[in-house]
């Protein structure tokens, strides 16, 4: 993993479960992302430090729900990432309305009760704004089995994951220290029943 945070993760404080989720993810994907409720720095304000943080990110991911929409610390970090030209993902809520720069940017739409399709959406977007940097060796997804083992297996590609979703596949994996079966989600790679 590289030095410093790659993706900075805007939201309202009500939005944490699924926000903790999408950094979970992106952590096992071994991407440096930046949840500010995992990271205080307590010799630092803390508008300093997000905007220090946000200066050297790739991308910030602006979670656009009922409450984030009405968050003055997500528009504030709208702003900074705005002016330092970072990339911005806004994850809009369904029935949201929101004004300003982020209309004239290509949105993430969400369902609160199908999470699911958004965040392969933040996925694929990390994949093409910050992963496409790594060599192909660091592509890879770590993953615990229900024996408690630990591994790292290579990511699939784009068009494999795809083509399991349309296909209504899950990917079989198998763990290296015991061989036990994992199937993960082509959409959020998290490993399901």
């Amino acid at each position: 993993m590289p030095d410093g945070f790659e993706v900075f993760l805007s939201h309202a404080q009500e939005d944490f479960q699924l926000v903790y989720r999408v950094w979970g993810i992106l952590y096992r994907l071994n991407v440096a992302t930046y949840m500010h409720e995992l990271y205080p720095n307590y010799r630092q304000d803390i508008p300093t430090g997000i905007r220090d943080v946000l200066k050297k990110c790739v991308m910030c991911i602006a979670f656009l729900t009922r409450y984030g929409i009405n968050s003055q610390w997500v528009q504030q970090e709208l702003g900074i990432a705005y002016a330092f030209g970072r990339v911005i993902v806004p994850v809009v809520e369904d029935e949201v309305e929101y004004k300003g720069f982020v209309q004239m940017i290509r949105q993430i739409p969400y369902q609160a009760q199908n999470p699911d399709e958004m965040i392969y959406q933040v996925i694929h977007a990390v994949r093409h704004h910050v992963m496409q940097r790594y060599d192909a060796v660091e592509s890879r997804l770590a993953l615990t089995c229900p024996s408690d083992h630990e591994n790292s297996y290579t990511l699939p590609s784009n068009p494999e994951i795809f083509h399991a979703i349309n296909a209504g596949k899950v990917f079989v994996i198998k763990c290296l220290t015991c061989g036990a079966e994992m199937h993960v989600s082509p959409q959020t790679l998290e490993i399901v029943p």
